[in-house]
């Protein structure tokens, strides 16, 4: 499990999505009179938005809708490269949209100015692509000159890149090499008329919604080698490393290109030929098998060195592919051209001959790379082969009765009777993930059986791990299948992300993996299986966001498991039941259960278990609990179990990075966090693809930390890229969109903007009004956020309104998020004291008071806050002695907290104001000097001109040091000078003044 957003605390595990505890955290306040809470929430994955290439004054002009080229009629505009732009057209000859590419001059080599020359010889290569006539190449219809722009209309294809669907794809290797084996054969059409792609990477490959792979932007072909006009340079203008690898390189006099996947001789500006499409075909179908590319580096300079030095980086992921394909890849990457294949013909004849042992064995290569066992005389007979092959196929297709037109035809119906308006929608979306993990189990389980009966595989003790491994993610996808098929509006909500969060099959084949697992126990075998069932129930109703109903079933698994008296089972249920503690924002129950997993897990020789409640631990106790040293202790205990039991486990390194830098973020150490962070959200995207949903709940928590830096603008980008990925997995209207908006608002908020943080605000609650029940507890955030933006711009009605809506939902759902319920309570409660409702002030601040202590304890920090509202108003009342013992039990928090100095010297003036009010201007004194060295005269004027102000009272009215007093208001008088919103205190400064110096 893994905790999300430093302010939403959701959690996830392999298998199961839900929210954390209750969508909101702890209250983010300052010692100012007047800060409402705020929730920040966010939790889909998608690429990273590129920026339009500039072309520069003078350059292409738009062309807008209805505009003709040619005979094509302009519908709209698709995007823009380093080649051109691209526009989709109408062709009314024959009835069908087009693609119409208008090239720059000099993409092709040729100079900044479209000169005659440059342009014939855009025009002569665009007419070899049109000859170039293959089912794997994008088609090119015609071409021609516009404005003096060379112009290419070609097939418009619906689908998605190469980079897109490697990540949405669950599937093993086979699956992957036919997809580019496809692209391949497209390659080798063009190497055969002698043409050279030149910028072979996978936004190049479309994978079309018909089923065809086509290569596609032949943009920057030649025909046969061509020397290129100069080598990449390494440096920018500054002479600073150059980190290009993922841009394409335009500029006069270097390499045209995307340098990532650029053959050695490409970057060096050398001779190019088709051995440099065959590096970079063999670049990314090694990407493809492994999750990274084979050279790394963060610099073109690095890169070139590391493709010098052949020196590879490690996998991402285990990618299960034979030797011999290794050895092909091998031989494609070499850094001399006449070492590797010389086109992709005979590449593909070399794919093709590694997969020929497989095709004989079925006929097809659904498994293929295996070896089979002939030498020393013996052999397997070819007969009791296919036997044993197609029995292994029947193990494989047992999914089928799981998975099968009828349960699509069954979810339909469900999502449907919800009559919820994206229902429809976010059942499209997720089938698909669901076709691929059947699909990707279908195979991996296929493979385990051929392995092991027909190759050199894993021992008899590891298979059977294989298989229990494989039976239990099984029941784990049967029992989300049956949480769909009972779809209600919690249900469609997080549907998606549920699909998507199952763990991948193929990770049953991980022997690392396998051996983190309980060791089996036969005689244990039905009750194993029975709680194996509802554990997988379990999961599937926190997908569905059902923790109640989820609780109380894993709560009466662990009975039943006590009774078994076997560890793993115990241990298994203790979790689950810690991790939905942790949803309803139970961290001292979450906690204990955790800690008896832990120990169940150790008795139970179960490390993987284990490794899981000890990262879940970390942001718990941490960050939750507030214990930061403590959540550090399980932080290294974790990433002890990491480096010494299970290997490189790269999915784990991240939870435990994402759950230590929420703690440090918690702490206020806002480097470490996004250091954290950032390395947690690179191996989750490498590891997941850029499009996972894990992605975004990332980017969400590093954009937290960065905020907190200050770096608004940044944190800006990154939630945008969040809700880039939620929009595009989950579509415009689902909730979670609404999450990533409000994160947005939030950050406008900050800068200032009310206008978009008001208008994000109201969109994010329009979405969630139309997609939840009325009553449901996430109409609160966007509730309570609305209306901190209300108050913000001074409008306290709005803002009570909202507060009172919001509140009203919480008490119509007793227990459903009472963290929030005590952050609304507060929030109200400084609305009447504003308006000078103090006793109404005084009873919020009560309950927002009793709230947080049961949630978080008698000595948290956020205690402060309620503590320090509630002293304002029993003071407007008149009932100093209780404000009194109200600031001190306040300020012992943020002296044992080690709250940084400004908060402290706040606490402090708090309490000397309260002490004069009472009349006690001497005991006002000592609370008042203390507070004065603390703060620096220009980071906290406006704060230190207070505690000047209060202590020249104090010593005034306490008949001290007269003199001085008035030294002490003359200083505060000028520090509020130069503030304008300090207007007021400014006069109560100068009425002070001016009666003391009569």
């Amino acid at each position: 499990m893994q905790a999300d957003g430093a302010d939403t605390g959701e959690t996830r595990r392999d298998g199961a999505v839900g929210a954390g505890p209750g969508g909101a955290a702890g209250p983010e306040l300052t010692p100012t009179r007047i800060r409402p809470l705020r929730v920040e929430a966010g939790e889909s994955a998608t690429r990273v938005r590129e920026e339009p290439v500039q072309w520069g004054h003078g350059d292409h002009q738009e062309l807008a809708r209805g505009e003709s080229i040619g005979r094509y009629v302009v519908l709209d505009r698709l995007g823009a490269g380093a080649m051109g732009v691209v526009y989709c057209a109408f062709d009314p000859e024959l009835d069908r949209k087009v693609a119409i590419k208008l090239l720059k001059p000099e993409a092709g080599g040729g100079s900044v100015s479209a000169s005659s020359d440059a342009r014939a010889r855009l025009l002569r290569e665009a007419q070899a692509l049109a000859r170039l006539s293959h089912p794997n190449v994008v088609a090119v219809h015609d071409v021609g000159v516009h404005g003096g722009e060379v112009w290419i209309a070609m097939e418009f294809v619906k689908g998605e890149t190469l980079t897109r669907w490697r990540a949405r794809h669950q599937g093993g290797w086979r699956e992957v090499l036919d997809v580019m084996i496809r692209a391949g054969q497209g390659l080798a059409a063009a190497h055969a008329v002698g043409l050279v792609h030149r910028d072979v990477k996978p936004d190049n490959v479309m994978v079309g919604d018909d089923g065809r792979v086509r290569m596609m932007d032949f943009g920057l072909a030649r025909r046969g080698a061509s020397t290129e006009p100069g080598a990449v340079d390494a440096t920018d203008a500054s002479g600073q490393p150059r980190a290009m690898l993922a841009v394409e390189v335009t500029q006069a006099g270097t390499m045209i290109g995307t340098p990532a996947y650029m053959a050695p001789e490409q970057l060096m500006g050398r001779k190019v030929g088709a051995p440099a499409d065959v590096f970079g075909f063999c670049v990314m179908l090694w990407e493809g098998l492994h999750g990274a590319r084979p050279f790394g580096g963060q610099t073109i300079a690095e890169l070139r060195t590391n493709i010098v030095a052949g020196r590879r980086q490690a996998p991402v992921r285990p990618s299960g592919a034979p030797r011999w394909l290794l050895r092909v890849l091998a031989r494609g990457l070499a850094f001399d051209p006449e070492r590797r294949w010389q086109n992709m013909g005979e590449l593909l004849a070399e794919l093709d001959r590694g997969q020929a042992r497989q095709r004989r064995w079925r006929g097809l290569t659904a498994v293929g790379g295996l070896v089979a066992l002939i030498g020393g005389g013996l052999g397997i007979h070819a007969a009791s082969r296919r036997s044993t092959i197609a029995a292994c196929e029947a193990e494989g297709a047992a999914i089928l009765a799981d998975w099968n037109d009828a349960t699509r035809a069954e979810l339909e119906r469900a999502f449907q009777a919800t009559g919820k308006a994206n229902a429809a929608t976010t059942l499209e979306r997720t089938l698909p993930w669901l076709e691929r993990w059947a699909s990707a189990w279908q195979a991996t389980a296929t493979d385990a059986c051929v392995e092991h009966r027909l190759a050199p595989g894993p021992d008899d003790e590891l298979h059977a791990r294989a298989i229990d491994c494989l039976d239990e993610a099984r029941g784990t996808f049967t029992a989300l299948l049956r949480s769909f098929a009972d779809a209600d509006a919690s249900t469609v909500v997080r549907a998606t992300t549920a699909a998507a969060g199952l763990m991948a099959p193929a990770r049953c084949r991980e022997p690392a993996w396998l051996r983190s697992r309980p060791p089996l126990a036969a005689e244990r075998a039905a009750a194993v299986k029975d709680l194996r069932a509802r554990f997988a129930r379990v999961g599937s109703l926190r997908a569905a966001g059902k923790f109640g109903e989820a609780l109380t079933l894993a709560r009466e698994a662990l009975r039943e498991a006590r009774e078994v008296a076997w560890p793993a089972l115990e241990a298994e249920a203790e979790y689950r039941a810690g991790a939905l503690e942790s949803d309803q924002g139970d961290y001292a129950g979450a906690e204990a259960s955790l800690v008896r997993a832990l120990a169940l897990a150790r008795d139970a020789h179960a490390p993987r278990l284990a490794l899981d409640a000890t990262i879940q631990l970390v942001w718990v106790v941490g960050d939750r609990g507030a214990r930061v040293a403590e959540g550090e202790v399980w932080a290294q205990s974790a990433q002890t179990q990491l480096t010494f039991q299970l290997d490189d486990d790269r999915l784990a390194q991240a939870q435990l990075d994402n759950n230590l830098g929420l703690v440090h973020h918690f702490a206020g150490d806002a480097d470490e966090a996004v250091r954290l962070h950032a390395r947690a959200l690179a191996t989750w995207s490498a590891t997941l693809g850029p499009e996972h949903p894990q992605v975004a709940l990332s980017l969400n928590n590093l954009a937290n930390s960065r905020a907190s830096q200050g770096a608004h603008d940044e944190a800006i980008e990154l939630y945008a890229r969040a809700l880039a990925i939620r929009e595009a997995a989950l579509g415009p209207a689902h909730p979670y969109v609404a999450a990533s908006l409000s994160n947005l608002a939030i950050q406008y908020l900050k800068l200032r903007r009310m206008d978009d943080a008001l208008r994000l605000q109201q969109r994010a609650l329009a979405i969630r009004e139309a997609a939840l029940s009325p009553d449901h507890p996430d109409l609160v955030e966007s509730l309570n956020n609305i209306a901190t933006v209300y108050l913000s711009m001074h409008d306290a009605e709005e803002a009570r309104d909202h507060y009172r809506r919001a509140l009203a939902i919480l008490e119509r759902t007793p227990g459903s998020n009472p963290r929030m319920t005590a952050t609304i309570l507060y929030n109200c409660a400084l609305i009447d004291h504003e308006q000078g409702n103090y006793a109404e002030a005084a009873r919020n601040h009560e309950r927002s008071l009793a709230g947080f202590e049961g949630l978080l304890g008698a000595d948290h920090p956020d205690l402060v806050y309620p503590l320090e509202g509630l002293a304002d108003s029993r003071a407007k009342l008149g009932e100093y002695d209780a404000a009194l013992a109200l600031r001190r039990r306040a300020l012992a928090i943020h002296e044992a907290a080690g709250k940084p100095t400004p908060q402290l010297a706040a606490a402090l003036l708090g309490l000397g104001e309260t002490q004069l009010l009472a009349g006690r201007p001497a005991a006002a004194i000592e609370p008042l000097e203390r507070a004065l060295p603390l703060l620096g005269a220009d980071e906290h004027r406006v704060l230190l001109a207070g505690v000047r102000f209060a202590l020249a009272r104090a010593l005034w009215e306490a008949r001290g040091d007269r003199v001085r007093a008035l030294d002490l208001a003359g200083q505060a008088r000028a520090a509020l000078a130069g503030a304008p919103e300090q207007d007021a205190s400014l006069r109560e400064v100068d009425a002070w003044l001016a009666a003391r110096r009569d």
